[in-house]
């Protein structure tokens, strides 16, 4: 009986597609930022370079595919100015399932340890390469550069992020419905890493129906949710509502545009330490919020107003974006350029506040086995967040 089994489950691998890839990435940024309150002083322009190996191994029958990665990051901070290395170990596992004409499931389950910069905006949880268009690839919301703890910038980090999704066009022709579901845990390991990026966890969903009444147009309505509780005692529960629609101009320009509202509950974290008091007689600690840094400051009014220790909020959810693609047979270009308002999770302070984000980036195919990419951009708080900006 044993033998028999044995026979069928090898006659199964040997009948399907095994298949190993090792590939190095390189990237290279400069970034700007702004002064730190307190701290060492900061380099106005800076400099980093990755280096990622990758290391995969790939199972497909023709209705399943599963693959599995090792990819650690290594990365060279601050080459001109305050040269440092630190390790990243990235492991992936991703798997696809078909199991009948027109329904397709998904799974992933990512992990991340090791040092993590704070002044950098990596996506902690995600690869730079992931397609946040694929049901189950959510993006992990990037790390804020202020507020910081004094004298803090890296960090020994865990991060953790379980997707389930499928997808299926059963609906009728023209329509698609997708859904995902998962549950995400990061932050620092130790205490000296907690007090600079609480451990933050909590579930996450999303469902969206599309819809193409004609070849050029794509109708969108998403529900999204997502609920973070921190060690510190903060927690924070977003739910979205976005109506999309994508036009295609022509053979080579296509527009989107999104609009939508976010409802935002957020609960202030319950660690907050209280700063000392000021040898000024005639001076009161400034009004903060919960992670910020403590600056003392003269009072010449009345005591201000301390925040709420709940939020209940309507925050605004906007996309608008063009995308454009010169076909060549030298160097195939695709270009993207996207703004967006959305409501954004601080993982530093557990509070909730709108953010715009300006990003433009650009793919040049140079051949079959060799691809050039470029990205800019510019994220800032839009009122809430004093110093959370980076270009």
């Amino acid at each position: 009986m044993l033998d028999a089994a044995l026979a069928s489950l090898w006659l199964e691998v040997a009948s399907a597609s095994v298949t190993y890839d090792a590939a190095a990435r390189v990237d290279t940024r400069a970034r700007s930022m702004e002064q730190q309150a307190t701290g060492e002083p900061v380099a106005p322009v800076a400099a980093d370079m990755d280096i990622v190996p990758t290391l995969g191994l790939k199972y497909d029958d023709g209705s399943a595919v599963a693959q599995v990665q090792y990819a650690p990051r290594i990365s060279f901070r601050e080459a001109t100015t305050n040269p440092r290395t630190e390790v990243q170990h990235v492991g992936r596992l991703l798997g696809d399932w078909r199991p009948s004409r027109g329904l397709t499931l998904h799974g992933t389950q990512e992990f991340v340890l090791g040092q993590v910069n704070l002044f950098t905006n990596l996506p902690l949880g995600g690869g730079p390469g992931d397609d946040p268009t694929v049901p189950g690839d959510t993006p992990v919301p990037d790390v804020p550069i202020q507020p910081l703890p004094e004298g803090v910038d890296t960090v020994f980090f865990l991060s953790s992020l379980t997707t389930l999704a499928a997808e299926t066009v059963w609906l009728g022709p023209g329509w698609r419905l997708s859904g995902s579901a998962g549950f995400s845990a990061s932050g620092g390991l130790d205490d000296a890493a907690k007090e600079a990026v609480p451990f933050q966890y909590g579930p996450r969903a999303q469902l969206s129906l599309g819809y193409s009444p004609a070849p050029r147009h794509t109708l969108a309505t998403t529900v999204g949710y997502t609920d973070s509780r921190f060690s510190t005692g903060a927690r924070a529960t977003v739910t979205t509502f976005t109506g999309a629609w994508t036009h295609r101009l022509d053979r080579r320009t296509s527009l989107e545009a999104g609009v939508g509202v976010g409802v935002a509950y957020s609960v202030r974290a319950t660690e907050d330490a209280t700063p000392d008091t000021p040898d000024t007689p005639d001076t009161t600690p400034s009004a903060i919020s919960p992670g910020s840094r403590r600056l003392t400051t003269l009072q010449v009014g009345d005591t201000p107003a301390a925040d709420p220790a709940q939020r209940l909020e309507l925050l605004p959810d906007l996309t608008l974006a063009v995308s454009h693609r010169v076909p060549s047979r030298l160097a195939d270009f695709n270009g993207r350029l996207s703004a967006r308002v959305t409501p954004f999770v601080d993982r530093l302070t557990g509070l909730v506040y709108p953010r715009a984000d300006l990003t433009l980036n650009g793919t040049w195919a140079l051949g079959p086995r060799f691809r050039l990419s470029g990205t800019a951009g510019s994220a800032f708080a839009v009122g809430g967040a004093v110093g959370d900006r980076q270009v």
